[in-house]
């Protein structure tokens, strides 16, 4: 390398680091004009939030989709309508800031945390985006966003959007701020930046590693790997339509979506022929194959980067797979000890089959959620209340659902989970919390307590 080469490269560092303090500066002025604000003045920023983007749901679902190109439009806007309604409702008129109630002798108050680094990720970058700033402008934080380098135009025209109606609030547009062209290293040097109060990470394994080994307050969601473990006393039709309905939401791509499949022998056949009659295809040994070769990227052994979020149709035809009936789900019979790698994670519409009984059904589940996905979710389908207490006593995962979609469960739109967007993973998964990330993990808890004599 040449001196004028190391000069170039030194020049660029320190302007980044430059760029990179003039955000965090401006994000951390904003933050103290927001905390000025009344909660009436907050909640209508909220409603016009929420108007603008509900009127034009559809609109930002396809405008994601021709960007990331994995998915489908019609989850994408139903995704979205779930911020713009069931996290907006649950916000407005929520008392986030100053006291917020107690007895006479203990007394919580709520400060902001001041200013949130938040990274998106490609599978999800709208709604998860408007979910974090719902939350951080609701509870007077300041945030500044990192988005994949393919949606840079996307999240600049959908930040712009955000910053009018903050301008039309009289609020700094700062409030909202986006690292833009992203690179990792100015992520890292967000992360590090003493400026910087919180990160929230939504992405891949190295990602949330990064935000843990950061030194700062962090929640980070990493990949998710669910079991679904289907006892001899499960109600079959329902379960299979909730399987297949959980597994094709958005083509595969909810990290909390089902992945591997256990089904006690009893149940096996009837599970088969009710999958089948909801759309999906049970491949052949011959198939499997096929599938393997065609969907699977050999070296990292995961579904292949062209695959991901695929429709399970095109996946099929790709693999020279075809059915009597259009084909929404592809499912791979699997058993330990055999192309174990089909058990890991799959971001399209693809799922595996186990099959054990009831006194190693509960135990794989365990290892395979241990192998991949620790903390995440758990799916139980089962009526019988004691192996749903064993099933839950020993399962690894912040979520553990019974009787229903994977997907629409973990988000909590078919649970009375609250809704969020971000799913803490605790300890089995290297993270601190369980919960399911909302506005009171965006905030310093304060207790005034008297004393009792």
């Amino acid at each position: 390398m040449t001196i004028n080469e190391n000069i170039d490269i030194t020049v660029q560092q320190t302007e980044t680091a430059s760029y990179i303090d003039k955000l965090v500066d401006q994000g951390k002025i904003a933050q103290k004009e927001l905390e000025k604000q009344s909660d009436e003045d907050i909640d209508n920023v909220l409603h016009h939030l929420a108007k603008i983007f509900s009127t034009h749901c559809r609109e930002w679902a396809e405008k994601e989709l021709a960007v990331t190109r994995i998915g489908n439009a019609d989850d994408k806007e139903h995704k979205l309508a779930l911020v713009v309604n069931q996290v907006f409702k649950g916000l407005y008129g929520t008392k986030t800031y100053g006291r917020l109630g107690g007895t006479q002798r203990l007394i919580e108050y709520a400060s902001p945390v001041g200013l949130i680094f938040a990274v998106v990720p490609l599978t999800n970058p709208i709604p998860n985006s408007l979910f974090k700033i719902m939350l951080s402008i609701k509870t007077r934080n300041a945030i500044i966003f990192s988005y994949p380098g393919k949606t840079g135009k996307l999240a600049n025209e959908f930040i712009d959007l955000v910053q009018q109606v903050l301008t039309e609030h009289g609020l700094p547009v700062s409030l909202v701020q986006v690292c833009t062209p992203p690179s990792h290293d100015k992520t890292h040097m967000l992360m590090q930046h003493p400026g910087v109060d919180m990160i929230l990470a939504t992405g891949g394994r190295n990602l949330v590693h990064a935000a843990y080994s950061s030194g700062k307050p962090a929640f980070g969601v990493g990949p998710g790997n669910v079991p679904v473990y289907i006892s001899r006393s499960a109600h079959i039709p329902k379960t299979a339509a909730n399987i297949v309905n959980g597994k094709i939401y958005d083509n595969g791509i909810v990290c909390g979506s089902e992945s591997n499949l256990i089904v006690h022998p009893a149940s096996k056949n009837d599970l088969i022929s009710a999958l089948e009659a909801n759309g999906a295809a049970i491949l052949t040994s011959s198939e499997v194959e096929q599938a393997i070769q065609t969907l699977f990227n050999p070296e990292t052994q995961y579904v292949s980067r062209e695959n991901i979020g695929v429709c399970a149709a095109s996946l099929a035809a790709k693999a020279n797979i075809s059915r009597a009936y259009p084909i929404k789900l592809l499912v791979i019979p699997a058993e330990i000890g055999r192309n174990d790698f089909l058990s890991n994670e799959k971001m399209a519409p693809i799922l595996t089959l186990y099959t054990a009984d009831e006194e190693n059904g509960i135990s794989l589940a365990y290892s395979l959620i241990c192998n991949e996905g620790a903390g995440h979710t758990a799916v139980i389908h089962s009526e019988d209340p004691d192996e749903i207490h064993q099933f839950s006593t020993v399962m690894p995962a912040g979520r553990i659902l019974v009787n229903t979609s994977a997907t629409q469960g973990m988000l909590g739109e078919t649970t009375e989970l609250p809704v969020s967007f971000m799913q803490g993973s605790g300890t089995f998964g290297h993270n601190h919390s369980t919960d399911p990330i909302i506005w009171k993990h965006l905030v310093n808890i304060k207790r005034v307590a008297y004393g009792l004599h």
